[in-house]
């Protein structure tokens, strides 16, 4: 017999020796319907992460689209929730090696004019709090080159003055 052969044989099985059978619900994940799963499978799919008590979900043989917290609200609190299956983490795989003799060149940007204007305003804002910080120093610089340029120059022209 093939394996799902033997599944739907071992779950007719139970559902004879126990009298009832396992109800089974429909599931809404990123606009699909899924499933259906039975009980187990939902709290697998709990404790996994993979759902949670808002996701939509209904009975697959009738019903209406509730939450998941309405239907099984006894997930919520954690206390029968079977442990969390770990998926085995794949490393990414590593970027290509670039070559120092291989040559990029930019072609293109694509900014709007108006983030450009933002942006040359900013550095204009930001030189003028430089420039204003700065002129103080500016100004002292300049006074002392002027006290040695006059130094210089009333000592040339004293030098005119006496015969």
């Amino acid at each position: 017999m093939d394996n799902l052969a033997c599944s739907l044989k071992i779950a007719s099985d139970h559902r004879r020796k126990t009298g009832r059978h396992m109800k089974s619900y429909i599931v809404k994940l990123s606009d699909r319907e899924e499933g259906p799963y039975d009980g187990t499978q939902m709290a697998q799919m709990f404790a996994d992460g993979r759902i949670d008590r808002n996701t939509a979900c209904k009975p697959s043989d009738h019903g209406e689209w509730k939450t998941i917290d309405d239907y099984l609200p006894v997930l919520k609190y954690g206390t029968q929730l079977p442990p969390a299956t770990k998926v085995p983490v794949v490393p990414p795989a590593p970027p290509p090696v670039l070559l120092s003799s291989q040559r990029v060149s930019v072609v293109d940007f694509d900014i709007p004019f108006g983030s450009v204007l933002k942006i040359m305003f900013k550095w204009v804002a930001a030189a003028l709090v430089v420039f204003c910080c700065f002129l103080p120093v500016i100004f002292v610089l300049w006074l002392i080159v002027a006290a040695i340029f006059a130094a210089l120059f009333n000592g040339v022209m004293s030098s005119f003055h006496h015969p």
